[in-house]
């Protein structure tokens, strides 16, 4: 009888689900601020954020969700503090990149991907990133399923308008790559 109690609270565990989730968190953090430590350092808040909540979340399966969004509202209040600081993200620097397509594209999205407004890069995120289904994703942000399908639709037409004939920076000619 008690080995069954335990085994049920212990995977309903604060603990236990966050460290389910630790890496995904971590890589749509990253992918705001593109900087290793202020990633870490949104994680991190978000995850006391949580840990504070947490007894306010009513069914724990709903948890994923909860704390990527927890995640990704920290990510855009760090923006919106930080708005003038730039950041290098030092993989763009390695000798050892001899791909020159794979950087290019790389670049390319990346640039569009910075343009976009932090909603539609949240959308993209949710849905191609990490996989969630357009119920999940509006439950998460708490709007209507026909709003965010309308919402994605306007980010992937920017990100394709953006991308089409070799993107900003090469120019309307597009490049032999």
């Amino acid at each position: 009888m008690f080995t069954s109690f335990f085994k049920r609270t212990e995977e309903h565990s604060f603990e236990v689900l966050i460290k389910n989730e630790q890496e995904k968190l971590y890589k749509i953090a990253y992918s705001y601020v593109k900087n290793e430590q202020d990633a870490l350092d949104i994680v991190q808040d978000a995850i006391i954020k949580g840990y504070r909540s947490f007894h306010k979340l009513k069914e724990k399966k709903y948890f994923s969700t909860w704390i990527t969004r927890i995640v990704i509202n920290s990510a855009i209040d760090h923006i919106r503090k930080s708005k003038n600081i730039i950041y290098l993200d030092q993989e763009w620097l390695a000798p050892e990149r001899s791909h020159e397509n794979q950087s290019i594209i790389s670049m390319d999205m990346e640039q569009v991907f910075d343009q976009l407004k932090p909603e539609q890069k949240t959308l993209l995120l949710l849905r191609f990133y990490s996989g969630y289904s357009i119920p999940e994703i509006a439950h998460m942000l708490e709007k209507p399923e026909g709003t965010i399908k309308s919402q994605l639709h306007r980010a992937l037409t920017k990100v394709k308008e953006k991308l089409e004939n070799g993107g900003e920076t090469y120019g309307s000619n597009g490049t032999e790559y």
